[in-house]
């Protein structure tokens, strides 16, 4: 959603970024090029190791077209867990590469906070990640316009679920 509010704006260049994740290095630029860009590829939590190069989560930045082709993210994930993966599987699906900065510039700490409430649906809306991704996401995408507040360095949107 926040995706195509922004979109309203011409931006070509889009970061998703879980918020408890704060970059150690000021080198890991946020913008895009010609495919995905995982950003946080070495956290803390994760002893600054990528457990999986084909993970996506955490910080991203897209072009409007890889973003387009993939069809954004599902909205069929609530609580936490599942997202990323099914966007990993959107993403092998359309044969796009991940780019990565190396791990001593691609480093966050993650903010420590109780475990949110885990989707226990998540295994079972993944199995068809690779068909699904067509049909779910910006093409389904139904909402109430949100409240919109203009800063210098950020916009916020704020939407009601």
């Amino acid at each position: 959603m926040g995706y195509k509010e922004a979109k309203k704006n011409n931006h070509t260049c889009y970061v998703f970024h879980d918020v408890d994740l704060i970059p150690e290095n000021d080198h890991n630029l946020y913008g895009c090029v010609r495919s995905p860009m995982h950003l946080s590829r070495a956290i803390d939590k994760y002893n600054y190791s990528l457990p999986d190069d084909k993970l996506i989560g955490g910080v991203s930045a897209w072009r409007t077209e890889e973003f387009e082709r993939v069809n954004g993210w599902s909205n069929l994930f609530w609580f936490w867990g599942g997202e990323d993966d099914d966007m990993s599987y959107r993403i092998m699906a359309n044969r796009l590469p991940i780019y990565r900065f190396q791990n001593s510039v691609a480093r966050y700490l993650m903010l420590k906070h109780s475990q949110s409430t885990v989707n226990t649906a998540r295994y079972r809306i993944l199995k068809d990640s690779h068909i699904r991704y067509k049909f779910d996401g910006l093409s389904s995408l139904v909402y109430i316009p949100p409240d919109i507040q203009q800063s210098p360095l950020y916009t916020r949107i704020l939407v009601k679920l």
